[in-house]
């Protein structure tokens, strides 16, 4: 039987990914996996994160080739949309986009990865 230990996210800087995924998502260093200077365990809400160094930033053509991303939930996509751009990430969507639960939209964190945020409103409504 398989379960998903946690998520691995490659990143070129390893202290300003851990700086960014904390100030900007809100993850904290998992101090009982601390791996650091090559990887470091982060957690969120009981979701786990492994930032592993690499040599250099990937640049993922979104939405157009295969890609693994997270969605991040949010209670206010265009509030936590304004505080990504506001913290150095890039937003690809100007305005939510609409799907069958809600809203998305993606951003990409400084080292080339891509996620999105989500606000579902179907359960809601």
């Amino acid at each position: 039987m398989l379960k998903v230990a946690l998520v691995q996210i490659n990143v070129s800087d390893l202290d300003e990914a851990i700086a960014w995924y904390r100030d900007v998502l809100g993850f904290v260093v998992a101090k009982e996996h601390y791996h650091h200077p090559v990887a470091v365990d982060l957690v969120h809400e009981g979701c786990r994160l492994l930032l592993h160094r690499a040599e250099r930033p990937a640049r993922i053509d979104y939405p157009h080739v295969a890609q693994t991303l997270i969605c991040f939930e949010t209670d206010d996509i265009a509030a936590t949309m304004d505080s990504v751009r506001r913290k150095c990430g890039e937003v690809l969507h100007d305005v939510p986009q609409p799907f069958p639960a809600g809203v998305f939209a993606a951003f990409r964190d400084p080292f080339g990865n891509v996620h999105e945020l989500v606000e579902i409103r179907s359960q809601r409504e």
